[in-house]
């Protein structure tokens, strides 16, 4: 094996774990210990995935005298002509494992090709089923792409009702990555309304993905009897994982609930609660429900200290960090990050330690200090590059491309979007994917594509939609008003503003709440209703106060001075003008030559 070789091996096997993924040991477990037929749909992202299980699963089986034996299928042509030499396929007393993968992502340009030969092959066996099973006396593995699993059970319910468990192998996560956050501007003329993202994941390994289905009707078995809670509790937990799997947020976060109740009555050990609160909280971020978030990483983050794990509490820090980031609080979220940067760089964690600076970038991008925040994403960009974290190097991007678009470089802010939602396609981050079309969509609207960034942001809103998350309506939402303004279609832009702000009271986010407020006082400015504009400016003000967020502070106080100046309180309006002016200097904001400008005349005029 070449240097060149053997190096992408380890890197490979470094980026999966499979020595610390549950669903691996579950695999082979079912090896070591079951005989006789049996039937195992291995899903992953990648045909790198499938292969490294394929090898390790060879050398473990090697080790015990049995050996693999894996079907090749270098085409669709070649998987749509398994049926036919399937049956005839050799055995011999060692072999333990027939190997039948086609892995083939959904982004692909060859995937409905691929999907296509699945439904031809798995249609025509599934009327063999029970020729099958008389035939092979060992375990069958069908590995392929996560939508795999749907093909098979819509396409050969005969052979999936023989399954005997479905298992999901995927890269190793992390803790808390800090994901692209959709931008938020407001302006003397204009702002997008938007919020952050955070994805938390178990940090030990009782349990594991897999069918949630499954999980539940397993757990439906153990309710009621006594002496069992645990093991329901732990059922529910992997139900959780598997719901959060398939972007099932709803019911992941139901799954999740009952299984931390039974594992806080029952007093499960500190590593099983310590995982349920975590998954727990990251599913209650996804659907917008963030105090209830920072109360479950508060309890868990107290288990990391009285466990003595500092790398739990590095993680927990950042978790909170990026909850009260999206709470709008940048000073307490810079705060936590800090810390949490501190015990990564103390432990040499690198992987934390980008999360930490990704997390402060975009604290510093909350409170307008963009040529500090990029810093902090480029640091965070090489680190998720140097240990091959395709998530945070994903998030990295991203926010790249939000730092540039809040310099005013929208072309560079596109190149760098369409970069990062490449990658989220790659490794099925539809999360990610989301929060970056409607980042994409703000870039668009700097270029004056109007229409093209209303395409975008409809296309998230529906996404957004499907999976419950009201934090991240409340910034599509209002990002759709913004570009209903700039068409001059004021009233439409309105009721955008409307929902994005129920969306923000709903899902607890004042900087949301702060920012729609803002853009309400806009568009009744637009319509000539100074009065009314000026009411909603004033209640926007307070609220940008009480969360630090000084651009929109000033953004707010500007356009409050713009609305006494129509209405002939000149005093005023130099007063507030003055203020912004202050703080737009303080931050090195661009804007702060036009209010210079402006006063000026103003003063000239008194």
């Amino acid at each position: 094996m070449s240097d060149d070789v053997q190096s992408r091996w380890e890197n490979l096997a470094g980026r999966y774990g499979l020595a610390g993924q549950p669903e691996w040991r579950k695999l082979l477990n079912h090896f070591d210990l079951s005989e006789g037929f049996a039937l195992v749909v291995l899903l992953t992202v990648e045909a790198d995935g499938a292969a490294l299980c394929r090898h390790e699963l060879g050398q473990h089986l090697h080790a015990r005298g049995q050996q693999l034996i894996a079907i090749e299928l270098p085409t669709p042509d070649a998987l749509r002509q398994l049926p036919g030499h399937f049956l005839d396929t050799p055995l011999s007393p060692g072999d333990a494992c027939l190997w039948v993968a086609a892995v083939e992502p959904d982004y692909s340009k060859t995937y409905a090709e691929w999907r296509d030969a699945w439904q031809q092959t798995l249609a025509r066996l599934n009327a063999f089923r029970n020729p099958i099973r008389d035939k092979f006396p060992l375990t069958l593995v069908f590995a392929g792409a996560p939508w795999l699993q749907g093909v098979m059970r819509e396409t050969a319910p005969d052979l999936w009702s023989v399954r005997t468990f479905v298992t999901r192998i995927e890269p190793l996560p992390q803790i808390s990555p800090q994901s692209p956050t959709a931008q938020t501007t407001i302006l003397p003329s204009s702002g997008d309304t938007g919020g952050g993202q955070t994805t938390t994941l178990a940090t030990s390994d009782d349990t594991g993905g897999g069918d949630p289905l499954f999980a539940l009707e397993a757990a439906d078995k153990l309710r009621g009897v006594p002496g069992k809670e645990l093991a329901l509790a732990n059922l529910l937990h992997r139900a959780g994982d598997g719901f959060a799997n398939l972007q099932d947020w709803r019911s992941a976060e139901k799954a999740y609930s009952e299984s931390l109740e039974l594992k806080n009555r029952y007093h499960a050990p500190p590593p099983s609660l310590l995982d349920t609160l975590v998954n727990l909280g990251g599913a209650c971020i996804t659907v917008g429900q963030i105090q209830p978030a920072i109360t479950l990483f508060e309890q868990a983050r107290q288990i990391g200290r009285q466990i003595g794990d500092r790398l739990v509490e590095a993680a927990m820090l950042g978790n909170l960090g990026s909850a009260y980031l999206d709470l709008g609080d940048a000073r307490t979220a810079t705060k936590l990050s800090n810390e949490s940067l501190t015990i990564a760089r103390e432990l040499r964690n690198r992987k934390f330690e980008g999360n930490a600076l990704g997390i402060l970038g975009n604290a510093c991008l909350n409170s307008s200090d963009v040529r500090k925040a990029i810093a902090y994403f480029e640091q965070e960009l090489a680190i998720a590059r140097e240990v091959r974290n395709q998530d945070s190097e994903c998030s990295a991007v991203g926010n790249l491309g939000r730092a540039y678009a809040s310099l005013g470089d929208f072309q560079k802010a596109v190149e760098f979007l369409e970069q990062a939602i490449a990658l989220a396609r790659k490794i099925h981050n539809y999360r990610f994917e989301n929060i970056l079309l409607s980042n994409l969509g703000i870039a668009y609207r700097g270029l004056g594509q109007t229409q093209k960034a209303i395409e975008c942001y409809e296309r998230a809103l529906a996404k957004a939609r499907q999976i419950s998350n009201k934090r991240m309506q409340n910034g599509i939402l209002g990002n759709l008003g913004n570009a209903y303004r700039a068409l001059g279609n004021t009233h439409k832009a309105i009721e955008y503003y409307e929902q994005s702000l129920l969306s923000a009271r709903a899902s607890g986010c004042r900087f949301g709440e702060s920012a729609n407020l803002a853009n309400l006082g806009i568009a009744y400015q637009d319509l000539g209703q100074r009065r009314k504009g000026l009411e909603f400016f004033e209640q926007a003000l307070v609220i940008a106060r009480e969360v630090g967020d000084r651009r929109l502070e000033a953004g707010t106080l500007w356009n409050t001075a713009v609305v006494l100046e129509q209405m002939n309180d000149l005093t005023q309006a130099i007063q507030r003008a003055e203020a912004a002016l202050k703080i737009f200097q303080a931050i090195e904001d661009p804007n702060a030559a036009k209010v210079l400008e402006q006063l000026a005349t103003w003063r000239g005029q008194k």
